[in-house]
């Protein structure tokens, strides 16, 4: 693993075998996104204007949610906006340094998200995720839907307090245990809940949890995360964010940055491998949900090779720009 003239280590460009794919809404849904978070005054200055423009968050969404309708899709897009920003927010001085802060803040996001309270006195936070829970009502696949698309909001949550108490404690976590949130801390969950929404693809609960068909989504997260990591290794070095799989490798494994950089590599591309080979694996269940089942794992593989495009290609994961 070379490095440049200014020490840091060159990163390799990775790359995805599986077909990309964009949403013919996805320019437009952008733009709405951008003006739906100026509405509702989630962008406190023109910086944070162009970070939501930039960071093309209706392509983020047109490329993992590709077959979704416009309406469909721009529910995703404006859900995405406001996670990142408010993923921002928990990186503001006033939560950073004290996790009890978010925790509070975020039971109140999941009391609107589940209509206890009606969001009004917590402010444009507060107001926009009603605005989206009054949009996605109508759209819910069944409660069970529901139910289980609010605990993974929940776990999301819960997971990003774990890191801000890292940071707080100035904890690097282990290896173990970073690969095991690290898909829950970037929402992944979250997104494939979405996937019933924006494709009306529906695998019943016992096909969901069926052995390759859970670890078959699982390697498809891991691609998706471990690719992050990697891409915004330089970003995350800049702030001093140890959660990144090259940097937990570093400690975890006393590796030098260049050698966790091309081990972060290698583990990307083993578990794209290991998609490869589980869906050969895939059971049969019948017609009409192996019919389900093709479809939802083509939007596994759209979803895997749209976040690298999508990756390279905003602005969010450059040294300079907003969070992660």
């Amino acid at each position: 693993m070379g490095s440049s003239k200014n020490g840091m280590v060159r990163v390799p460009r990775l790359r995805c075998p599986f077909p990309a794919a964009m949403n013919p809404h996805a320019d437009g849904v952008h733009r709405e996104t951008v003006e739906w978070a100026e509405g509702f005054g989630l962008l406190a200055s023109g910086e944070s204007r162009r970070m939501v423009r930039d960071t093309r968050i209706g392509w983020l969404a047109g490329r993992f949610h590709p077959c979704a309708g416009r309406e469909e899709l721009r529910l995703i897009s404006d859900w995405c906006a406001w996670m990142f920003l408010r993923d921002d927010l928990a990186d503001d001085p006033a939560y950073f340094r004290h996790p009890e802060r978010l925790a509070a803040l975020d039971a109140a996001f999941l009391d609107i998200l589940s209509g206890r309270i009606s969001g009004e006195e917590h402010g444009p936070f507060g107001r926009a995720l009603r605005d989206l829970r009054e949009r996605l009502l109508p759209k819910v696949p069944g409660p069970l839907w529901l139910r289980r698309f609010l605990r993974s909001v929940e776990e999301h949550f819960e997971s990003t307090l774990w890191e801000a108490t890292n940071r707080a404690r100035g904890v690097t976590p282990d290896l173990a245990t970073y690969v095991r949130m690290r898909p829950i801390t970037g929402g992944m969950h979250v997104d494939t809940d979405f996937i019933e929404v924006t494709s009306g693809i529906y695998l019943p609960p016992e096909v969901r949890r069926e052995r390759v068909v859970s670890t078959l989504t699982e390697a498809s997260n891991n691609v998706v995360c471990w690719a992050n990591d990697i891409i915004s290794l330089a970003k995350e070095r800049s702030r001093g964010d140890v959660h990144n799989l090259v940097l937990v490798l570093c400690e975890s494994r006393r590796l030098p940055l260049g050698e966790a950089v091309a081990e972060a590599v290698r583990m990307y591309e083993a578990e794209v491998r290991r998609f490869v080979r589980l869906e050969k694996e895939l059971p049969s269940f019948g017609p009409a949900v192996d019919d389900n089942l093709r479809r939802y794992v083509w939007v596994l593989k759209t979803r895997m090779r749209g976040n690298l495009e999508w990756t390279y290609e905003s602005a969010r994961y450059r040294v300079g720009a907003a969070s992660p």
